[in-house]
C-alpha cells in the first residue's frame, strides 16, 4: 500500500492528540489540516493565551473548545507533565512533541507513574513512500538507539512488526541489513543478522519472514538479488528494512527523503502509545504524515 491508500478509514476518528507545546505555527499547522479533514480532537498543551492568538491567525478560533481543547502550562517540565496526564487519564491515545526539548518529554515518558514503558524499548520507526517502489515500507532505528545490542534489536524488529501489523500487514517482510550478504567475522552486523533471522520464531511477537544479512539493493530488488545468486522471500518485496546501526539508518533515511524523492512518517514506537517526535528540519508534509501514521497504529 502507498499512504494514499494507508492514511484513510474511519479509525482516525477514534483519535484524540495530546500536543506537548503546541504553541508554534510549524506544529499547529498540520493539526489544523489534520482536524479540518478528519474530525479529530487535539489537546494543545502550552501558554493559553499564546495559543488563542496563534489558532486566531489561522482563523481556527471556532475550533477552540470543539475539535482543539486547549491545556494551560507555564513551562516546559508542567507541559511535559499535563501532556502525559491526558494520555494516562484515556482523554488522549497519541502523543505529540511540540517545541519541547526531546530529552524533557522522554523523560517524563519513561516515569513509571505514567505506566507507559514496561518490557519494551523505545524505537525510532519511519515509514516511507518512494516513488520507484511498489509499496510503503519501514526503516528501524534511524533515530534512536545508537548501537542497539542483539537483545534490542530484537525488539526493535518486534516494535516495527507490530506496527506493520497494524496497518493490515499480516506477514511483514524483513530485512536485517548489512554491507554485505553472507556473515563474516569481520563485520559484526552479519553475525547479528544471521542470528536474529535464524531465532526460533517464538522469540518475536508478530509472524513475519525475516532475512538477513541482507545489502539494500538486494532487500529492495528482485533483479539485484537474481543477479548475485542470492535466493530470497524478502528481495523486491520488503516490507521493513532493519538497520545495523543509528548511523547507517540515518544516512539512509535522509538518502531516501533529499535523493529519492521519498515522502516519510515517523514515530517513536514501545510505549503503550505512539509519539510523534519530528525535527525542525521536517516538512508540513512529513509532519502531517507522521501524525497520520501515530493515528492509524494507535489502540
Amino acid at each position: 500500500m502507498k499512504f494514499d491508500e494507508i492514511f484513510i478509514g474511519d479509525k482516525n476518528k477514534m483519535t484524540a492528540l495530546s500536543v506537548c507545546r503546541a504553541a508554534d505555527r510549524e506544529v499547529l499547522k498540520p493539526l489544523i489540516r489534520i482536524i479540518e479533514e478528519k474530525g479529530i480532537v487535539c489537546h494543545l498543551v502550552d501558554d493559553r493565551e499564546k495559543l488563542k492568538s496563534m489558532l486566531h491567525s489561522f482563523e481556527a478560533d471556532h475550533m477552540i473548545d470543539q475539535e482543539i481543547k486547549i491545556h494551560h502550562a507555564a513551562d516546559d517540565n508542567e507541559a511535559a507533565a499535563v501532556s502525559l496526564g491526558l494520555i494516562t487519564s484515556g482523554e488522549a491515545n497519541v502523543l505529540m512533541k511540540g517545541l519541547i526539548p526531546t530529552s524533557i518529554l522522554l523523560k517524563e515518558v519513561l516515569k513509571k507513574d505514567y505506566g507507559l514503558i514496561h518490557n519494551r524499548l523505545l524505537s525510532h520507526l519511519a515509514l516511507f513512500d518512494m516513488p520507484n517502489y511498489h509499496k510503503a515500507v519501514f526503516l528501524s532505528d534511524a533515530g534512536m538507539n545508537i548501537a542497539p545490542s542483539l537483545e534490542q534489536k530484537r525488539q526493535i524488529v518486534d516494535n516495527a512488526l507490530a506496527c506493520a501489523h497494524g496497518l493490515g500487514v499480516r506477514r511483514p517482510k524483513v530485512a536485517l541489513l548489512s554491507a554485505v550478504d553472507k556473515v563474516t567475522d569481520k563485520m559484526p552486523s552479519t553475525i547479528e543478522a544471521d542470528m536474529l533471522a535464524h531465532s526460533d520464531a517464538k522469540n518475536y511477537e508478530f509472524d513475519s519472514t525475516i532475512e538477513g544479512p541482507l545489502q539494500f539493493d538486494v532487500a529492495i530488488s528482485e533483479d539485484a538479488a537474481r543477479h548475485k545468486g542470492i535466493s530470497s522471500e524478502v528481495a523486491g518485496d520488503v516490507d521493513i528494512l532493519i538497520a545495523p546501526n543509528i548511523e547507517a539508518g540515518n544516512i539512509l533515511y535522509k538518502s531516501l527523503v533529499y535523493s529519492a524523492g521519498a515522502s516519510v512518517a515517523s514515530v517513536i514506537t514501545g510505549a503503550k502509545v505512539p509519539i510523534v517526535l519530528t525535527s525542525r528540519a521536517d516538512s508540513a508534509e512529513d509532519r502531517y504524515n507522521s501524525i497520520n501514521l501515530a493515528m492509524m497504529i494507535s489502540k
